[in-house]
């Protein structure tokens, strides 16, 4: 993590994931897979508030896929600093996709605590996405491609 200048919101992102995953290991490890799935439902409610947030911030007021898009750039840009995420939009589908050597807070948390990068996309970042894209359009659907090469976030809503 040394060769890279992070910004604070990244650093904050790994921080808490981080905490979350450790969390949500100690917590499976003493109550079983079910406490993964608790773990997601709340971090896609936290997803949902954190959205909220970003819509206000961004101004948005529509539900349309562009909308979606300008709240995951109001969301991810500061986030993903000093790489930018690079999104496609067609018709009601946005895709996202980060290729190598983009770093993600999740892909780091999984090398440092030696997991699966699926792992803690799964549990921590897809619901954090998928709660990001419901607070501007509840029906959003998300789907993912997932590797440490690349990664590959579609929303379509209807």
């Amino acid at each position: 993590m040394s060769e890279k200048k992070f910004s604070p919101e990244f650093q904050g992102t790994l921080q808490l994931f981080s905490a979350l995953m450790g969390l949500s290991l100690a917590f499976k490890e003493e109550f079983g897979d079910e406490a993964v799935k608790v773990t997601q439902a709340f971090v896609e409610r936290m997803g949902i508030r954190m959205g909220n947030q970003f819509k206000e911030k961004a101004g948005v007021k529509g539900s349309g896929i562009r909308d979606v898009e300008r709240v995951v750039h109001a969301w991810l840009g500061p986030a993903l600093a000093p790489d930018k995420p690079k999104t496609s939009v067609e018709d009601k589908k946005m895709t996202l996709a980060r290729e190598s050597p983009t770093m993600c807070p999740p892909l780091l948390v999984a090398k440092q605590m030696n997991l699966p990068p699926e792992m803690v996309c799964n549990t921590l970042s897809l619901p954090m996405f998928r709660g990001i894209a419901k607070a501007v359009n509840p029906k959003a659907k998300l789907t993912s491609q997932i590797s440490e090469q690349k990664c590959v976030d579609i929303i379509e809503i209807p």
